[in-house]
């Protein structure tokens, strides 16, 4: 059996406004937009990076 191996290379963004400021305000592309198995709540799936590291960060301030 292969072995899966796990990379911390995804974000998994649950929230409808921080995904609204990534996607329209930013221009973030999400790779997938999918609903949690056992939950059913959607979520999108964004590429890590520094554009995706520094609009976090921004949106973290935003909210103080």
């Amino acid at each position: 059996m292969k072995k899966i191996e796990y990379t911390n290379e995804y974000f998994f963004c649950y929230s409808v406004p921080l995904f609204k400021f990534l996607k329209m305000n930013k221009g973030i592309s999400f790779v997938c937009y999918a609903l949690h198995d056992k939950t059913l709540k959607p979520f999108w799936l964004f590429k890590k990076g520094s554009e995706l590291t520094n609009a976090l960060t921004e949106y973290k301030n935003s909210q103080k």
